[in-house]
Protein backbone atom coordinates (compact mmCIF):
# COMPACT_ATOMS: atom_id res chain seq x y z
CA UNK A 1 0.00 0.00 0.00
CA UNK A 2 1.43 3.50 -1.10
CA UNK A 3 2.01 5.92 1.83
CA UNK A 4 -0.98 7.99 0.09
CA UNK A 5 -3.36 5.36 0.61
CA UNK A 6 -2.12 4.34 3.89
CA UNK A 7 -2.32 8.23 4.94
CA UNK A 8 -6.17 8.26 3.38
CA UNK A 9 -7.39 5.16 4.87
CA UNK A 10 -5.57 6.58 8.49
CA UNK A 11 -7.50 9.53 8.12
CA UNK A 12 -10.62 7.37 7.56
CA UNK A 13 -10.10 5.15 10.27
CA UNK A 14 -9.54 8.39 12.69
CA UNK A 15 -12.64 9.81 11.27
CA UNK A 16 -15.03 6.93 11.54
CA UNK A 17 -14.24 6.58 14.85
CA UNK A 18 -14.43 10.03 16.14
CA UNK A 19 -17.98 9.84 14.80
CA UNK A 20 -18.68 6.16 16.49
CA UNK A 21 -17.64 7.86 19.41
CA UNK A 22 -19.54 11.05 19.16
CA UNK A 23 -22.68 8.81 18.27
CA UNK A 24 -22.34 7.04 21.93
CA UNK A 25 -22.84 10.43 23.80
CA UNK A 26 -26.81 10.90 23.65
CA UNK A 27 -28.25 13.37 26.14
CA UNK A 28 -31.26 11.77 27.80
CA UNK A 29 -33.67 14.84 28.14
CA UNK A 30 -32.84 15.49 24.68
CA UNK A 31 -34.07 11.87 23.47
CA UNK A 32 -36.90 12.03 25.45
CA UNK A 33 -37.99 15.01 24.63
CA UNK A 34 -37.66 13.81 20.66
CA UNK A 35 -40.25 11.09 21.60
CA UNK A 36 -42.56 13.23 23.29
CA UNK A 37 -42.70 14.83 20.47
CA UNK A 38 -43.22 12.56 17.76
CA UNK A 39 -45.88 10.96 19.96
CA UNK A 40 -48.32 13.51 18.43
CA UNK A 41 -47.52 12.54 15.21
CA UNK A 42 -50.87 10.10 14.79
CA UNK A 43 -52.33 10.43 18.21
CA UNK A 44 -55.38 12.10 17.76
CA UNK A 45 -56.39 9.40 14.89
CA UNK A 46 -55.56 6.70 16.85
CA UNK A 47 -57.68 7.94 19.49
CA UNK A 48 -60.16 8.37 17.76
CA UNK A 49 -60.21 4.87 16.14
CA UNK A 50 -59.80 3.96 19.66
CA UNK A 51 -63.20 5.52 20.42
CA UNK A 52 -64.76 3.74 17.50
CA UNK A 53 -66.76 1.71 18.98
CA UNK A 54 -68.14 3.40 21.40
CA UNK A 55 -69.11 6.31 18.38
CA UNK A 56 -70.66 3.81 16.01
CA UNK A 57 -73.50 3.21 19.08
CA UNK A 58 -74.31 6.89 19.35
CA UNK A 59 -73.99 9.12 16.26
CA UNK A 60 -76.50 8.42 13.45
CA UNK A 61 -73.94 6.92 11.21
CA UNK A 62 -73.83 3.71 13.39
CA UNK A 63 -72.25 1.27 11.89
CA UNK A 64 -70.86 2.96 8.34
CA UNK A 65 -69.12 5.61 10.31
CA UNK A 66 -65.47 4.41 9.96
CA UNK A 67 -66.06 3.97 6.43
CA UNK A 68 -66.67 7.63 6.27
CA UNK A 69 -63.68 8.20 8.55
CA UNK A 70 -61.99 6.17 6.22
CA UNK A 71 -62.55 8.17 3.14
CA UNK A 72 -61.89 11.74 5.35
CA UNK A 73 -58.50 10.93 6.39
CA UNK A 74 -57.56 9.80 2.97
CA UNK A 75 -58.70 12.89 1.76
CA UNK A 76 -56.87 14.41 4.16
CA UNK A 77 -53.68 13.60 2.20
CA UNK A 78 -54.34 16.44 -0.01
CA UNK A 79 -52.29 18.06 2.88
CA UNK A 80 -48.63 16.21 2.49
CA UNK A 81 -49.05 16.29 -1.14
CA UNK A 82 -49.72 20.53 -1.27
CA UNK A 83 -46.51 20.94 1.09
CA UNK A 84 -44.74 18.79 -0.73
CA UNK A 85 -45.39 21.07 -3.83
CA UNK A 86 -44.93 24.05 -2.22
CA UNK A 87 -41.64 22.71 -0.47
CA UNK A 88 -40.21 22.37 -3.61
CA UNK A 89 -41.05 25.54 -5.49
CA UNK A 90 -39.59 26.98 -2.56
CA UNK A 91 -36.50 25.76 -2.45
CA UNK A 92 -35.55 26.96 -5.97
CA UNK A 93 -33.47 29.50 -5.34
CA UNK A 94 -29.62 30.64 -6.78
CA UNK A 95 -26.72 29.25 -5.54
CA UNK A 96 -25.88 31.95 -2.90
CA UNK A 97 -29.31 32.17 -1.43
CA UNK A 98 -29.55 28.55 -0.63
CA UNK A 99 -25.97 28.52 0.76
CA UNK A 100 -27.50 31.62 2.66
CA UNK A 101 -30.46 29.59 3.61
CA UNK A 102 -28.40 26.55 4.82
CA UNK A 103 -26.02 28.78 7.07
CA UNK A 104 -29.23 29.78 9.07
CA UNK A 105 -31.03 26.35 8.74
CA UNK A 106 -30.70 26.28 12.95
CA UNK A 107 -32.70 29.37 13.39
CA UNK A 108 -35.14 29.14 15.63
CA UNK A 109 -37.76 30.40 13.68
CA UNK A 110 -37.96 28.97 10.26
CA UNK A 111 -40.17 27.47 7.77
CA UNK A 112 -40.19 24.26 9.05
CA UNK A 113 -40.50 25.65 12.70
CA UNK A 114 -43.70 27.64 11.69
CA UNK A 115 -45.30 24.99 10.33
CA UNK A 116 -44.67 22.69 12.90
CA UNK A 117 -46.34 24.44 15.40
CA UNK A 118 -49.29 25.27 12.93
CA UNK A 119 -49.78 21.49 12.98
CA UNK A 120 -49.51 21.07 16.86
CA UNK A 121 -51.81 23.80 17.25
CA UNK A 122 -54.11 23.07 14.68
CA UNK A 123 -54.39 19.16 16.11
CA UNK A 124 -54.79 20.52 19.92
CA UNK A 125 -57.72 22.62 18.92
CA UNK A 126 -59.32 19.92 16.60
CA UNK A 127 -59.24 17.34 19.78
CA UNK A 128 -60.13 20.06 21.87
CA UNK A 129 -63.23 20.95 20.23
CA UNK A 130 -63.96 17.50 19.45
CA UNK A 131 -64.15 16.82 23.23
CA UNK A 132 -66.55 19.51 23.12
CA UNK A 133 -69.03 18.47 20.32
CA UNK A 134 -68.31 15.40 18.84
CA UNK A 135 -71.72 14.34 19.73
CA UNK A 136 -73.59 17.27 17.55
CA UNK A 137 -75.69 16.69 14.92
CA UNK A 138 -77.70 18.63 12.17
CA UNK A 139 -79.76 17.64 9.31
CA UNK A 140 -78.32 17.33 6.27
CA UNK A 141 -80.96 16.27 3.11
CA UNK A 142 -83.51 14.75 5.27
CA UNK A 143 -80.81 13.12 7.30
CA UNK A 144 -78.75 13.20 10.48
CA UNK A 145 -75.33 13.52 10.33
CA UNK A 146 -72.34 14.40 12.85
CA UNK A 147 -71.15 17.46 11.01
CA UNK A 148 -68.82 18.80 13.90
CA UNK A 149 -67.25 15.06 13.99
CA UNK A 150 -66.45 14.68 10.64
CA UNK A 151 -65.19 18.18 10.24
CA UNK A 152 -62.83 18.19 13.15
CA UNK A 153 -61.72 14.59 12.19
CA UNK A 154 -60.99 16.03 8.41
CA UNK A 155 -58.27 18.93 10.25
CA UNK A 156 -56.83 16.83 12.72
CA UNK A 157 -56.30 14.23 9.33
CA UNK A 158 -55.06 17.06 7.72
CA UNK A 159 -52.38 17.95 10.30
CA UNK A 160 -51.29 13.92 11.11
CA UNK A 161 -50.94 13.66 7.71
CA UNK A 162 -48.97 16.77 6.76
CA UNK A 163 -46.58 15.83 9.76
CA UNK A 164 -45.24 12.74 8.05
CA UNK A 165 -43.60 15.00 5.70
CA UNK A 166 -42.48 17.90 8.14
CA UNK A 167 -41.50 16.60 10.92
CA UNK A 168 -38.68 14.41 9.86
CA UNK A 169 -37.01 17.08 7.73
CA UNK A 170 -36.95 19.06 10.78
CA UNK A 171 -35.55 16.13 12.97
CA UNK A 172 -32.23 16.06 10.58
CA UNK A 173 -31.08 19.17 11.97
CA UNK A 174 -30.22 16.76 15.36
CA UNK A 175 -27.46 14.21 15.44
CA UNK A 176 -28.63 10.52 13.62
CA UNK A 177 -28.65 8.75 17.16
CA UNK A 178 -31.90 10.69 18.03
CA UNK A 179 -33.85 9.17 15.11
CA UNK A 180 -34.68 6.13 17.10
CA UNK A 181 -36.42 8.44 19.66
CA UNK A 182 -38.79 9.67 17.27
CA UNK A 183 -39.58 6.21 15.87
CA UNK A 184 -40.47 4.76 19.02
CA UNK A 185 -42.47 8.12 19.59
CA UNK A 186 -44.30 7.33 16.67
CA UNK A 187 -44.76 4.05 18.35
CA UNK A 188 -46.47 5.70 21.18
CA UNK A 189 -48.98 7.46 19.08
CA UNK A 190 -50.82 3.85 18.67
CA UNK A 191 -49.31 2.62 22.14
CA UNK A 192 -50.42 5.27 24.40
CA UNK A 193 -54.59 5.28 23.46
CA UNK A 194 -55.03 2.00 23.07
CA UNK A 195 -53.52 1.42 26.85
CA UNK A 196 -56.22 4.78 27.44
CA UNK A 197 -59.18 2.60 25.37
CA UNK A 198 -58.52 -0.49 27.81
CA UNK A 199 -58.73 1.38 30.98
CA UNK A 200 -61.43 3.45 29.97
CA UNK A 201 -63.73 0.54 29.96
CA UNK A 202 -64.72 -2.06 32.22
CA UNK A 203 -67.13 -4.35 30.37
CA UNK A 204 -69.20 -2.71 27.33
CA UNK A 205 -71.10 -6.07 26.79
CA UNK A 206 -74.60 -4.93 26.02
CA UNK A 207 -77.58 -5.78 27.85
CA UNK A 208 -81.25 -5.93 27.11
CA UNK A 209 -84.05 -4.92 29.53
CA UNK A 210 -87.54 -4.89 29.42
CA UNK A 211 -89.27 -1.06 30.06
CA UNK A 212 -92.94 -0.14 29.85
CA UNK A 213 -93.49 1.96 26.84
CA UNK A 214 -96.44 4.69 28.15
CA UNK A 215 -98.69 5.85 24.97
CA UNK A 216 -100.17 9.03 26.23
CA UNK A 217 -103.86 8.47 24.73
CA UNK A 218 -106.36 7.03 27.01
CA UNK A 219 -109.09 4.26 26.80
CA UNK A 220 -111.39 4.11 29.14
CA UNK A 221 -108.94 5.79 32.00
CA UNK A 222 -106.79 3.39 30.96
CA UNK A 223 -103.41 4.28 29.93
CA UNK A 224 -101.81 2.11 26.67
CA UNK A 225 -98.43 0.62 28.61
CA UNK A 226 -96.54 -1.72 26.08
CA UNK A 227 -93.71 -3.13 27.30
CA UNK A 228 -90.36 -3.06 25.19
CA UNK A 229 -87.18 -3.92 25.02
CA UNK A 230 -84.38 -1.01 25.47
CA UNK A 231 -80.50 -2.11 24.99
CA UNK A 232 -78.66 -0.77 27.94
CA UNK A 233 -74.64 -0.20 28.01
CA UNK A 234 -72.64 -0.45 30.90
CA UNK A 235 -70.88 2.68 32.61
CA UNK A 236 -67.50 3.29 31.92
CA UNK A 237 -64.74 4.45 33.58
CA UNK A 238 -64.91 7.78 32.11
CA UNK A 239 -66.84 9.43 28.88
CA UNK A 240 -66.01 10.02 25.46
CA UNK A 241 -65.33 13.64 25.84
CA UNK A 242 -62.80 12.91 28.87
CA UNK A 243 -60.94 10.93 26.54
CA UNK A 244 -60.54 13.41 23.76
CA UNK A 245 -59.41 15.88 27.06
CA UNK A 246 -57.14 13.48 27.60
CA UNK A 247 -55.32 12.79 24.12
CA UNK A 248 -55.64 16.93 24.19
CA UNK A 249 -53.09 17.47 27.30
CA UNK A 250 -50.47 14.74 25.57
CA UNK A 251 -50.81 16.80 22.44
CA UNK A 252 -50.12 19.72 24.70
CA UNK A 253 -47.23 17.69 26.45
CA UNK A 254 -45.93 16.99 22.71
CA UNK A 255 -45.76 20.94 22.09
CA UNK A 256 -44.09 21.77 25.13
CA UNK A 257 -41.49 18.91 23.82
CA UNK A 258 -41.35 20.62 20.37
CA UNK A 259 -40.56 24.10 21.59
CA UNK A 260 -37.90 22.78 24.18
CA UNK A 261 -36.37 21.04 21.31
CA UNK A 262 -36.29 24.18 19.19
CA UNK A 263 -35.50 27.37 21.88
CA UNK A 264 -33.88 25.34 24.64
CA UNK A 265 -30.14 25.95 24.38
CA UNK A 266 -29.33 22.52 25.69
CA UNK A 267 -31.51 21.10 22.95
CA UNK A 268 -29.99 22.97 20.29
CA UNK A 269 -26.61 21.73 21.51
CA UNK A 270 -27.79 18.32 19.83
CA UNK A 271 -28.17 19.82 16.61
CA UNK A 272 -25.85 18.74 13.83
CA UNK A 273 -24.04 21.90 12.27
CA UNK A 274 -23.72 21.47 8.70
CA UNK A 275 -19.66 20.59 8.44
CA UNK A 276 -20.50 18.02 11.18
CA UNK A 277 -23.22 16.56 7.85
CA UNK A 278 -20.73 16.61 5.42
CA UNK A 279 -18.20 14.96 7.33
CA UNK A 280 -20.91 12.19 9.11
CA UNK A 281 -21.46 11.41 4.81
CA UNK A 282 -18.08 11.23 3.56
CA UNK A 283 -17.79 8.82 6.35
CA UNK A 284 -20.79 6.15 5.62
CA UNK A 285 -20.19 6.92 1.94
CA UNK A 286 -16.45 6.76 1.54
CA UNK A 287 -16.38 7.34 -2.76
CA UNK A 288 -14.08 9.60 -2.92
CA UNK A 289 -11.10 7.42 -1.82
CA UNK A 290 -12.42 5.10 -4.62
CA UNK A 291 -12.35 7.35 -7.29
CA UNK A 292 -8.36 8.45 -6.06
CA UNK A 293 -7.78 4.68 -6.68
CA UNK A 294 -9.08 4.30 -9.98
CA UNK A 295 -7.45 7.96 -11.08
CA UNK A 296 -3.74 6.37 -9.94
CA UNK A 297 -4.44 3.01 -11.07
CA UNK A 298 -5.55 3.36 -14.77
CA UNK A 299 -4.58 -0.56 -14.91
CA UNK A 300 -8.16 -1.10 -12.87
CA UNK A 301 -10.32 0.18 -15.54
CA UNK A 302 -9.53 -3.25 -17.23
CA UNK A 303 -11.11 -4.69 -14.34
CA UNK A 304 -14.01 -2.32 -13.82
CA UNK A 305 -14.90 -3.48 -17.80
CA UNK A 306 -15.21 -6.91 -16.99
CA UNK A 307 -17.66 -6.03 -13.82
CA UNK A 308 -20.01 -4.35 -16.13
CA UNK A 309 -22.46 -7.07 -17.15
CA UNK A 310 -22.16 -8.48 -13.52
CA UNK A 311 -23.41 -4.71 -12.23
CA UNK A 312 -26.25 -4.54 -15.10
CA UNK A 313 -27.41 -8.06 -13.53
CA UNK A 314 -26.97 -6.29 -10.40
CA UNK A 315 -28.97 -3.58 -11.21
CA UNK A 316 -31.71 -5.68 -12.53
CA UNK A 317 -32.38 -8.11 -9.30
CA UNK A 318 -32.57 -4.99 -7.86
CA UNK A 319 -34.97 -2.79 -10.05
CA UNK A 320 -37.44 -6.29 -9.32
CA UNK A 321 -36.91 -6.32 -5.99
CA UNK A 322 -37.88 -2.66 -5.45
CA UNK A 323 -40.93 -3.26 -7.76
CA UNK A 324 -41.89 -6.08 -5.62
CA UNK A 325 -41.44 -4.51 -2.31
CA UNK A 326 -43.97 -1.87 -3.90
CA UNK A 327 -46.55 -3.69 -4.96
CA UNK A 328 -46.07 -5.52 -1.04
CA UNK A 329 -46.31 -1.85 0.39
CA UNK A 330 -48.97 -1.08 -1.78
CA UNK A 331 -51.33 -3.59 -0.65
CA UNK A 332 -50.77 -3.82 2.81
CA UNK A 333 -51.51 -0.17 2.89
CA UNK A 334 -54.53 -0.52 1.23
CA UNK A 335 -55.95 -3.29 3.77
CA UNK A 336 -54.35 -1.55 6.82
CA UNK A 337 -55.27 2.27 6.10
CA UNK A 338 -58.27 1.21 4.03
CA UNK A 339 -60.15 -1.53 3.87
CA UNK A 340 -59.72 -3.03 7.22
CA UNK A 341 -60.92 0.14 9.67
CA UNK A 342 -63.92 0.70 7.36
CA UNK A 343 -64.98 -2.94 7.79
CA UNK A 344 -64.17 -3.60 11.19
CA UNK A 345 -67.74 -2.60 12.50
CA UNK A 346 -69.72 -5.23 10.50
CA UNK A 347 -66.12 -7.96 11.04
CA UNK A 348 -66.90 -7.36 15.20
CA UNK A 349 -70.06 -5.52 16.15
CA UNK A 350 -71.89 -8.75 15.47
CA UNK A 351 -69.57 -10.64 18.18
CA UNK A 352 -70.44 -7.89 21.04
CA UNK A 353 -69.05 -4.24 21.74
CA UNK A 354 -66.86 -5.93 24.34
CA UNK A 355 -64.84 -7.56 20.79
CA UNK A 356 -65.18 -4.38 19.01
CA UNK A 357 -63.53 -2.26 21.74
CA UNK A 358 -60.71 -5.45 22.41
CA UNK A 359 -59.92 -5.66 19.32
CA UNK A 360 -59.05 -1.81 18.18
CA UNK A 361 -56.84 -1.22 21.81
CA UNK A 362 -55.08 -4.24 21.13
CA UNK A 363 -54.56 -3.00 17.65
CA UNK A 364 -53.28 0.30 18.34
CA UNK A 365 -50.95 -1.28 21.47
CA UNK A 366 -49.32 -4.37 19.37
CA UNK A 367 -48.57 -2.56 15.87
CA UNK A 368 -46.02 -0.31 17.72
CA UNK A 369 -44.70 -3.62 19.58
CA UNK A 370 -44.30 -5.21 16.60
CA UNK A 371 -41.89 -2.71 15.42
CA UNK A 372 -39.40 -3.91 17.95
CA UNK A 373 -38.04 -7.25 16.45
CA UNK A 374 -37.03 -4.92 13.63
CA UNK A 375 -35.36 -2.52 15.58
CA UNK A 376 -33.54 -5.05 17.38
CA UNK A 377 -32.64 -7.57 14.63
CA UNK A 378 -33.23 -5.74 11.47
CA UNK A 379 -33.62 -7.52 8.14
CA UNK A 380 -33.83 -6.95 4.26
CA UNK A 381 -35.22 -10.99 3.47
CA UNK A 382 -37.55 -10.56 0.66
CA UNK A 383 -38.59 -14.17 1.02
CA UNK A 384 -39.66 -13.42 4.92
CA UNK A 385 -41.41 -10.22 3.95
CA UNK A 386 -43.38 -11.97 1.31
CA UNK A 387 -44.21 -14.47 3.73
CA UNK A 388 -45.55 -12.20 6.45
CA UNK A 389 -47.24 -10.14 3.56
CA UNK A 390 -49.00 -13.53 2.58
CA UNK A 391 -49.61 -13.79 5.54
CA UNK A 392 -51.51 -10.65 6.46
CA UNK A 393 -53.42 -11.31 3.23
CA UNK A 394 -54.61 -14.40 4.07
CA UNK A 395 -55.92 -12.90 7.43
CA UNK A 396 -57.27 -10.00 5.42
CA UNK A 397 -59.30 -11.74 3.15
CA UNK A 398 -60.82 -13.78 6.48
CA UNK A 399 -61.46 -10.72 7.90
CA UNK A 400 -63.41 -9.57 4.64
CA UNK A 401 -64.95 -13.05 4.95
CA UNK A 402 -66.91 -12.13 7.97
CA UNK A 403 -67.72 -8.60 7.40
CA UNK A 404 -69.73 -9.80 4.24
CA UNK A 405 -71.58 -12.35 6.54
CA UNK A 406 -72.57 -9.85 8.90
CA UNK A 407 -74.71 -9.19 10.45
CA UNK A 408 -75.29 -12.69 11.17
CA UNK A 409 -71.36 -14.65 10.61
CA UNK A 410 -69.99 -17.86 11.25
CA UNK A 411 -69.61 -18.83 15.00
CA UNK A 412 -71.77 -15.23 16.27
CA UNK A 413 -72.33 -15.81 19.21
CA UNK A 414 -69.69 -18.21 20.53
CA UNK A 415 -66.53 -17.63 22.54
CA UNK A 416 -64.68 -19.13 19.79
CA UNK A 417 -66.02 -16.89 17.49
CA UNK A 418 -64.80 -14.06 20.31
CA UNK A 419 -61.68 -15.49 20.52
CA UNK A 420 -60.73 -15.67 16.41
CA UNK A 421 -61.45 -11.82 15.69
CA UNK A 422 -60.15 -10.67 18.63
CA UNK A 423 -57.12 -12.42 17.84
Amino acid sequence: MKPKEESAAAAQSTKSTGIREQLKMVSGPVYIAVMLFAMSTWIAIGGIWVEMPLLVNTLPESWNLPSYLVIIIQCANLGPATYAIWDKMRRRKPNNERQQQQQQQHARIDTEVVVSLIILFTTILSMLLLSLFWDRTAMIASENRSVALLILVFLASLSCCTSSVVFLPYMARFRSVYISAFYLGMGLSGLVPGLLGLVQVAELQPQCRNEPDINDTVTNTVLNVTIIGVVHYSSRRFSVSAFFVLITVLLCVSAAAFCCLNFAQKCRGEMTASDDLAEIASAIRPTELTDLESREYPGNDVIQSENIVTDRTHVIRQRRRFLSLLVTIFIISALWNGVMPSTQSYTCLPYGNIVYKLSVSMSSIVSPLAALPDMVAPTSSLPLINGLSMVASVIGSFRLFLAAQSPHPILQGSVVGQVIVVS
